[in-house]
């Protein structure tokens, strides 16, 4: 009866100490950033995505059709809290030989600039309302014209301006087109 007793006085003092120790890891200066310090960029988030995981293109695969299909190209304000302005970012295809860089990072890849009349879009600058984070620019993909034998076209999309913000490592998507 007496060890029961000891036993929940104990548990409780050795629960309580290793709250209180572990807690002190909590804000190391050592290992915690503190991103409240950190500047405005803007990204292209599945730039980031591939570039993390070491994928340099997006393969979109497309129903071969004559009725154009979307390829959506979101834009991301990478900051501690949503601007307080709207902001105009600025899309380019194939922004600085973006395709050549690629060819270069994946030389057995070979891939080939899409031709200008695999894809139209209606406006390469898109707005980000104050207080948001993301907006979208829309490509429209004539598939019918990409044929199943055309694996290597490549549709590089690229942040060339961000209203004076600082444009993110993560800037260029190289988007796959391919029919199935």
């Amino acid at each position: 009866m007496k060890t029961k007793y000891h036993s929940k006085k104990i548990i409780p003092v050795i629960l309580f100490s290793a709250i209180i120790s572990l807690s002190s890891c909590l804000k190391s200066k050592d290992t915690f950033v503190d991103f409240s310090k950190v500047g405005t960029t803007i990204e292209l988030p599945l730039a980031a995505l591939n570039q993390e995981t070491g994928v340099k293109v997006v393969a979109k695969t497309y129903t071969s059709s004559t009725t154009a299909t979307d390829l959506p190209v979101v834009v991301n304000i990478a900051s501690p809290k949503p601007l307080d302005r709207d902001l105009k970012v600025t899309l380019a295809v194939n922004a600085n030989d973006a395709i050549g860089k690629l060819n270069t990072a994946v030389p057995a890849g070979g891939y080939i600039l899409a031709p200008a009349n695999l894809y139209s879009v209606s406006n390469l600058q898109v707005t980000i309302p104050a207080g948001q984070r993301t907006a979208t620019a829309v490509f429209k993909i004539n598939s019918s014209l990409i044929g199943a034998a055309n694996t290597k076209y490549v549709l590089p999309v690229s942040i060339v301006s961000a209203d004076g913000e600082s444009i993110s490592l993560y800037s260029t998507v190289y988007y796959n087109l391919l029919v199935n």
